[in-house]
């Protein structure tokens, strides 16, 4: 797809503007220049997000839609550690996934709809390596309904957006309809459904009519997809696992629903350090359960947390009280002199910009501004520095 002079042009522009390429027809006449802008772009895009395959100088990235909604190699991986045997992946799309569930498994089916994309991502995954994976054209519900053989794991990761556009929360509504494939599953068959961060948990459980477990996957203190396991033993109260895989030890806390609605909190005024839970832990739902035993929340609605002895193993940021006081920069002068402060907000009237342009601040610097709702339900300011643990 991409012949060695293409890949020496890619090489030699990989830092330059993809449209002052897309330009220069006249400087270079015998290249397609509408097509190498648009790989340059890609890799750009990816370098992060795909070092792994960005690497590789011969692989052909599809259009930008199919690069927007694959895994990024560290989720792909972390899913792969979960399948085994042989598995279909019946959503197909630009094949990160399929190719981290190959290096795990016996043998992966990968189905995809659109032609074009079938064989882009047949192609690279020759170019990478990759033996075990046979690539399919059509419909991944049709094909698991006439397939002949058994799948340890099926997996789905359905566009999330309607005929429209618009995105779309509900299992029913989504392409495939994820629902479709229940009946299909055989007795020793479990399904892996990758979802969008915006689904709400409990209704989902509900509609999948359980699961067997729920992963919320975070890279960096951001959840980037929510993973759901489900077989015939399924559970309408599974474990959830928040993960951070920028952490060696990925797991930071576990929970079920059920026991967040037993757990007993404490309400209480700020003390000596105030905490702030993980992204995947406020997905998950779990605003009770991450309360420690020496620990009191701020507000019922005000998803920080306090003590008065530092907790090194809270599963979020830790920060040391400086001062707390009214929403006015009277009293903000004597700590924060020259005006500069990272800003947070919780259960607060207004965005942290609202906040900064009201006291005059500026970003940066080593000290973060907390504006909440204390255990009175009064809007209170607390100035704080970040524990380095």
């Amino acid at each position: 797809m991409l012949s060695l002079e293409e890949q020496y042009f890619i090489q030699v522009h990989a830092d330059k503007d993809p449209h002052q390429i897309a330009l220069s027809g006249k400087k270079y006449p015998n290249f397609d220049l509408g097509k190498l802008a648009s790989q340059i772009q890609a890799r750009q895009k990816l370098a992060f997000k795909l070092p792994f395959w960005v690497s590789h100088t011969n692989l052909f990235f599809p259009p930008s839609i199919s690069l927007e909604q694959a895994s990024s190699e560290a989720t792909a991986n972390f899913k792969a550690n979960i399948v085994h045997g042989n598995v279909l992946d019946a959503s197909g799309g630009m094949g990160v996934d399929t190719a981290a569930f190959a290096k795990k498994a016996n043998e992966v089916v990968y189905v995809e709809r659109q032609q074009n994309l079938k064989e882009i991502t047949a192609y690279n995954h020759a170019q990478l390596g990759y033996t075990n994976i046979q690539h399919i054209l059509g419909d991944g519900l049709a094909y698991l309904n006439q397939a002949d053989s058994t799948f340890d794991f099926i997996y789905l990761d359905p566009a999330r957006r309607n005929a429209k556009g618009d995105k779309v929360l509900l299992f029913k509504d989504c392409e495939p309809n994820v629902l479709d494939f229940l009946p299909l599953m055989k007795d020793k068959s479990q399904l892996l459904l990758k979802t969008s961060p915006l689904l709400d948990l409990e209704r989902a459980i509900v509609e999948l009519g359980g699961v067997d477990k729920i992963w919320v996957v975070c890279v960096k203190n951001e959840v980037k997809e929510i993973l759901f396991l489900k077989s015939k033993k399924s559970t309408l109260d599974p474990e959830i696992d928040i993960i951070e895989l920028n952490f060696e030890h990925s797991i930071i806390f576990s929970g079920t629903l059920s026991a967040e609605k037993r757990k007993q909190t404490s309400i209480g005024p700020l003390s000596n350090f105030l905490y702030e839970p993980n992204p995947g832990i406020l997905k998950a739902g779990f605003f009770k359960l991450v309360e420690t035993e020496n620990m009191i929340k701020i507000n019922s609605n005000t998803h920080l947390y306090s003590s008065k002895e530092l907790d090194t193993k809270f599963p979020g940021k830790s920060f040391r009280v400086i001062e707390t006081g009214p929403v006015d920069m009277g009293w903000l002068k004597k700590h924060l002199p020259n005006k500069q402060v990272n800003i947070s907000t919780r259960n607060f009237p207004g965005k942290p910009e609202d906040l900064r342009k009201k006291l005059k601040l500026s970003d940066g610097g080593d000290l973060t501004l907390f504006g909440y709702r204390n255990h009175q339900n009064q809007v209170e300011l607390a100035l704080t520095q970040k524990c380095t643990i």
